[in-house]
Protein backbone atom coordinates (compact mmCIF):
# COMPACT_ATOMS: atom_id res chain seq x y z
CA UNK A 1 0.00 0.00 0.00
CA UNK A 2 2.79 2.41 0.91
CA UNK A 3 4.59 1.67 -2.35
CA UNK A 4 1.44 2.47 -4.33
CA UNK A 5 0.96 5.73 -2.42
CA UNK A 6 4.57 6.74 -3.13
CA UNK A 7 4.11 6.09 -6.85
CA UNK A 8 0.92 8.16 -6.94
CA UNK A 9 2.48 11.01 -4.96
CA UNK A 10 5.42 11.18 -7.36
CA UNK A 11 2.99 12.18 -10.08
CA UNK A 12 2.80 15.62 -8.42
CA UNK A 13 6.46 16.19 -9.20
CA UNK A 14 6.34 15.05 -12.81
CA UNK A 15 8.44 17.39 -14.98
CA UNK A 16 6.13 19.73 -16.87
CA UNK A 17 8.21 19.20 -20.00
CA UNK A 18 7.05 15.59 -20.02
CA UNK A 19 3.46 16.82 -19.96
CA UNK A 20 4.17 19.17 -22.87
CA UNK A 21 5.57 16.28 -24.90
CA UNK A 22 2.45 14.18 -24.25
CA UNK A 23 0.20 17.09 -25.24
CA UNK A 24 2.20 17.73 -28.41
CA UNK A 25 1.91 14.07 -29.41
CA UNK A 26 -1.81 13.96 -28.58
CA UNK A 27 -2.44 16.98 -30.81
CA UNK A 28 -0.05 16.12 -33.66
CA UNK A 29 -0.70 12.41 -34.20
CA UNK A 30 -4.42 12.78 -35.17
CA UNK A 31 -3.50 15.50 -37.65
CA UNK A 32 -0.92 13.26 -39.32
CA UNK A 33 -3.05 10.12 -39.03
CA UNK A 34 -6.77 10.96 -38.65
CA UNK A 35 -8.66 8.70 -36.26
CA UNK A 36 -12.11 9.23 -37.74
CA UNK A 37 -13.81 9.88 -34.41
CA UNK A 38 -17.61 10.15 -34.78
CA UNK A 39 -19.07 13.62 -35.20
CA UNK A 40 -22.73 14.27 -34.44
CA UNK A 41 -24.30 16.94 -36.64
CA UNK A 42 -26.14 19.71 -34.82
CA UNK A 43 -29.51 21.06 -35.90
CA UNK A 44 -28.03 24.36 -37.06
CA UNK A 45 -25.40 22.60 -39.22
CA UNK A 46 -28.05 20.35 -40.76
CA UNK A 47 -30.11 23.45 -41.63
CA UNK A 48 -27.03 25.11 -43.11
CA UNK A 49 -26.36 22.03 -45.24
CA UNK A 50 -30.00 21.87 -46.35
CA UNK A 51 -30.00 25.48 -47.54
CA UNK A 52 -26.71 25.00 -49.36
CA UNK A 53 -27.64 21.77 -51.11
CA UNK A 54 -31.11 23.04 -52.07
CA UNK A 55 -29.48 25.39 -54.56
CA UNK A 56 -29.92 24.47 -58.21
CA UNK A 57 -27.50 24.53 -61.11
CA UNK A 58 -27.41 28.02 -62.59
CA UNK A 59 -28.28 29.75 -59.30
CA UNK A 60 -26.02 32.61 -58.21
CA UNK A 61 -25.25 33.22 -54.55
CA UNK A 62 -23.54 36.06 -52.72
CA UNK A 63 -20.58 35.03 -50.55
CA UNK A 64 -18.86 37.35 -48.09
CA UNK A 65 -15.35 36.67 -46.77
CA UNK A 66 -15.89 38.37 -43.42
CA UNK A 67 -12.58 37.29 -41.92
CA UNK A 68 -8.84 37.74 -42.32
CA UNK A 69 -5.70 35.58 -41.89
CA UNK A 70 -5.98 35.52 -38.07
CA UNK A 71 -8.92 33.11 -38.17
CA UNK A 72 -8.14 31.13 -41.33
CA UNK A 73 -7.43 27.89 -39.45
CA UNK A 74 -10.98 27.89 -38.11
CA UNK A 75 -12.90 29.38 -41.04
CA UNK A 76 -11.06 28.29 -44.19
CA UNK A 77 -12.40 24.72 -43.93
CA UNK A 78 -15.97 26.07 -44.00
CA UNK A 79 -15.25 28.24 -47.02
CA UNK A 80 -13.63 25.40 -48.94
CA UNK A 81 -16.57 23.04 -48.41
CA UNK A 82 -19.10 25.74 -49.36
CA UNK A 83 -17.28 26.72 -52.56
CA UNK A 84 -16.63 23.10 -53.52
CA UNK A 85 -20.29 22.20 -53.01
CA UNK A 86 -21.42 25.15 -55.13
CA UNK A 87 -18.96 24.44 -57.93
CA UNK A 88 -19.93 20.76 -58.01
CA UNK A 89 -23.62 21.70 -58.25
CA UNK A 90 -23.04 24.30 -60.96
CA UNK A 91 -23.93 27.19 -58.64
CA UNK A 92 -22.23 30.52 -59.41
CA UNK A 93 -20.62 32.67 -56.73
CA UNK A 94 -20.32 36.44 -56.45
CA UNK A 95 -17.85 37.10 -53.64
CA UNK A 96 -16.84 40.17 -51.69
CA UNK A 97 -15.13 41.06 -48.42
CA UNK A 98 -15.73 43.69 -45.77
CA UNK A 99 -12.28 43.08 -44.24
CA UNK A 100 -9.09 44.65 -45.65
CA UNK A 101 -7.25 41.44 -44.82
CA UNK A 102 -9.93 39.39 -46.50
CA UNK A 103 -8.76 40.32 -49.98
CA UNK A 104 -5.76 38.00 -49.95
CA UNK A 105 -7.77 35.19 -48.37
CA UNK A 106 -10.54 35.46 -50.96
CA UNK A 107 -8.16 35.72 -53.89
CA UNK A 108 -6.16 32.65 -52.83
CA UNK A 109 -9.07 30.34 -52.05
CA UNK A 110 -11.23 31.33 -55.03
CA UNK A 111 -8.43 30.87 -57.55
CA UNK A 112 -7.31 27.57 -56.05
CA UNK A 113 -10.79 26.00 -56.03
CA UNK A 114 -11.70 27.44 -59.43
CA UNK A 115 -8.62 25.79 -60.92
CA UNK A 116 -9.43 22.45 -59.27
CA UNK A 117 -13.00 22.47 -60.58
CA UNK A 118 -12.28 24.06 -63.96
CA UNK A 119 -14.30 27.20 -63.32
CA UNK A 120 -13.88 30.45 -65.24
CA UNK A 121 -13.54 33.87 -63.62
CA UNK A 122 -16.36 36.20 -64.65
CA UNK A 123 -18.59 33.33 -65.73
CA UNK A 124 -18.71 30.92 -62.80
CA UNK A 125 -17.42 33.18 -60.05
CA UNK A 126 -16.52 36.81 -59.46
CA UNK A 127 -14.64 38.62 -56.71
CA UNK A 128 -15.91 42.18 -56.27
CA UNK A 129 -13.20 43.09 -53.75
CA UNK A 130 -13.14 45.10 -50.52
CA UNK A 131 -15.49 47.87 -49.50
CA UNK A 132 -14.83 49.69 -46.19
CA UNK A 133 -18.36 51.00 -45.63
CA UNK A 134 -19.89 47.73 -44.43
CA UNK A 135 -23.35 48.99 -43.44
CA UNK A 136 -23.70 51.15 -46.55
CA UNK A 137 -22.49 48.25 -48.69
CA UNK A 138 -25.08 45.87 -47.24
CA UNK A 139 -27.86 48.36 -47.93
CA UNK A 140 -26.72 49.41 -51.41
CA UNK A 141 -26.37 45.78 -52.56
CA UNK A 142 -30.13 45.50 -52.10
CA UNK A 143 -30.54 48.16 -54.79
CA UNK A 144 -27.73 47.35 -57.22
CA UNK A 145 -24.60 45.19 -57.17
CA UNK A 146 -23.20 47.07 -60.17
CA UNK A 147 -23.59 50.49 -58.58
CA UNK A 148 -22.20 49.33 -55.26
CA UNK A 149 -19.20 47.74 -56.98
CA UNK A 150 -18.75 49.46 -60.36
CA UNK A 151 -15.53 47.48 -60.85
CA UNK A 152 -14.14 44.22 -59.55
CA UNK A 153 -10.99 43.82 -57.44
CA UNK A 154 -8.75 44.41 -60.48
CA UNK A 155 -10.63 47.45 -61.77
CA UNK A 156 -12.59 45.75 -64.54
CA UNK A 157 -16.17 46.89 -65.16
CA UNK A 158 -18.50 44.67 -63.12
CA UNK A 159 -21.33 44.79 -65.63
CA UNK A 160 -19.08 43.41 -68.37
CA UNK A 161 -18.90 39.93 -66.81
CA UNK A 162 -21.38 37.24 -67.95
CA UNK A 163 -22.13 36.21 -64.35
CA UNK A 164 -23.68 39.64 -63.77
CA UNK A 165 -25.97 39.51 -66.78
CA UNK A 166 -29.13 38.62 -64.84
CA UNK A 167 -27.98 39.42 -61.31
CA UNK A 168 -27.98 42.90 -59.77
CA UNK A 169 -29.52 42.75 -56.27
CA UNK A 170 -30.52 40.47 -53.42
CA UNK A 171 -33.74 39.74 -55.30
CA UNK A 172 -31.65 37.83 -57.86
CA UNK A 173 -29.70 35.72 -55.35
CA UNK A 174 -31.49 32.90 -53.48
CA UNK A 175 -28.86 32.79 -50.74
CA UNK A 176 -26.24 34.92 -49.00
CA UNK A 177 -23.42 33.13 -47.20
CA UNK A 178 -21.23 34.97 -44.69
CA UNK A 179 -18.20 33.26 -43.18
CA UNK A 180 -17.37 35.59 -40.34
CA UNK A 181 -15.06 36.13 -37.39
CA UNK A 182 -17.12 39.01 -36.02
CA UNK A 183 -20.66 40.37 -35.84
CA UNK A 184 -20.84 40.86 -39.62
CA UNK A 185 -23.11 37.85 -40.01
CA UNK A 186 -25.59 39.41 -37.60
CA UNK A 187 -25.53 42.67 -39.56
CA UNK A 188 -26.14 40.77 -42.81
CA UNK A 189 -29.21 39.27 -41.16
CA UNK A 190 -30.40 42.72 -40.05
CA UNK A 191 -29.67 44.75 -43.19
CA UNK A 192 -29.87 42.24 -46.04
CA UNK A 193 -32.39 39.91 -44.43
CA UNK A 194 -34.50 42.35 -42.44
CA UNK A 195 -34.81 45.07 -45.07
CA UNK A 196 -34.63 43.13 -48.33
CA UNK A 197 -35.74 39.61 -47.37
CA UNK A 198 -32.44 38.02 -48.35
CA UNK A 199 -32.01 34.48 -46.97
CA UNK A 200 -28.79 34.31 -44.90
CA UNK A 201 -26.69 31.42 -43.63
CA UNK A 202 -23.39 31.88 -41.85
CA UNK A 203 -20.25 30.21 -40.56
CA UNK A 204 -18.64 31.70 -37.46
CA UNK A 205 -15.74 31.29 -35.11
CA UNK A 206 -16.67 29.31 -32.00
CA UNK A 207 -16.45 32.35 -29.73
CA UNK A 208 -18.82 34.30 -32.00
CA UNK A 209 -21.30 31.48 -32.55
CA UNK A 210 -23.06 31.98 -29.21
CA UNK A 211 -24.20 35.42 -30.39
CA UNK A 212 -25.73 33.98 -33.56
CA UNK A 213 -28.20 31.68 -31.81
CA UNK A 214 -30.88 34.39 -31.24
CA UNK A 215 -30.86 35.19 -34.97
CA UNK A 216 -31.02 31.49 -35.82
CA UNK A 217 -33.92 30.69 -33.50
CA UNK A 218 -35.83 33.77 -34.68
CA UNK A 219 -35.43 32.62 -38.29
CA UNK A 220 -33.34 35.61 -39.37
CA UNK A 221 -30.44 33.25 -40.07
CA UNK A 222 -31.52 29.99 -41.70
CA UNK A 223 -28.54 27.91 -40.59
CA UNK A 224 -25.06 28.36 -39.21
CA UNK A 225 -21.78 26.63 -38.45
CA UNK A 226 -20.10 27.16 -35.08
CA UNK A 227 -16.31 27.03 -35.13
CA UNK A 228 -14.17 24.10 -36.20
CA UNK A 229 -16.83 21.67 -34.96
CA UNK A 230 -19.38 23.23 -37.30
CA UNK A 231 -16.92 23.00 -40.18
CA UNK A 232 -16.28 19.33 -39.39
CA UNK A 233 -20.04 18.68 -39.28
CA UNK A 234 -20.42 20.22 -42.74
CA UNK A 235 -17.52 18.11 -44.02
CA UNK A 236 -19.27 14.99 -42.73
CA UNK A 237 -22.65 16.01 -44.19
CA UNK A 238 -21.14 16.67 -47.63
CA UNK A 239 -18.66 13.79 -47.56
CA UNK A 240 -15.74 16.20 -47.98
CA UNK A 241 -13.51 15.07 -45.13
CA UNK A 242 -10.71 17.59 -44.63
CA UNK A 243 -8.84 19.84 -42.22
CA UNK A 244 -11.77 20.45 -39.87
CA UNK A 245 -12.39 16.75 -39.26
CA UNK A 246 -8.69 16.17 -38.59
CA UNK A 247 -8.70 19.20 -36.31
CA UNK A 248 -11.59 17.81 -34.27
CA UNK A 249 -9.71 14.53 -33.81
CA UNK A 250 -6.77 16.56 -32.56
CA UNK A 251 -8.90 18.68 -30.22
CA UNK A 252 -10.62 15.61 -28.79
CA UNK A 253 -7.41 13.73 -27.99
CA UNK A 254 -5.87 16.88 -26.51
CA UNK A 255 -8.88 17.50 -24.28
CA UNK A 256 -9.05 13.87 -23.16
CA UNK A 257 -5.38 13.97 -22.22
CA UNK A 258 -5.88 17.15 -20.19
CA UNK A 259 -8.77 15.52 -18.29
CA UNK A 260 -6.53 12.52 -17.57
CA UNK A 261 -3.80 14.83 -16.24
CA UNK A 262 -6.31 16.63 -14.00
CA UNK A 263 -7.59 13.32 -12.62
CA UNK A 264 -4.05 12.08 -11.97
CA UNK A 265 -3.21 15.34 -10.20
CA UNK A 266 -6.19 14.93 -7.91
CA UNK A 267 -5.30 11.30 -7.24
CA UNK A 268 -1.76 12.33 -6.31
CA UNK A 269 -3.12 15.04 -3.99
CA UNK A 270 -5.46 12.59 -2.24
CA UNK A 271 -2.68 9.99 -1.97
CA UNK A 272 -0.43 12.53 -0.25
CA UNK A 273 -3.18 13.44 2.23
CA UNK A 274 -3.78 9.76 2.96
CA UNK A 275 -0.12 9.11 3.65
CA UNK A 276 0.07 12.10 6.04
CA UNK A 277 -3.04 10.91 7.84
CA UNK A 278 -1.62 7.41 8.25
CA UNK A 279 1.68 8.83 9.55
CA UNK A 280 -0.05 11.03 12.17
Amino acid sequence: MDRLLNVLIRLKDLDRRVLFIFVALAVAIPVLKPMGLPIRSSRESVDFHRELTSLKAGDTILFSFDYDPQTRAELDPMTRVIWTTCFEKGVKIIALTLYPGGVGVADEISKELAEIHGKTYGEDYLFLGYNPDWSGTMLRLGESFRKTYPTDQLGRETGSFPIMENVDSYADTPLLVSVSSSAMAEYWAIWAGGKFGQKVITGNTAIQAVLVYPYYYSGQISGFLGGLKGAAELEMLTGQIGAATRGMDSQTTGHVLMVVFILLGNVAFLAERLRKRRAA
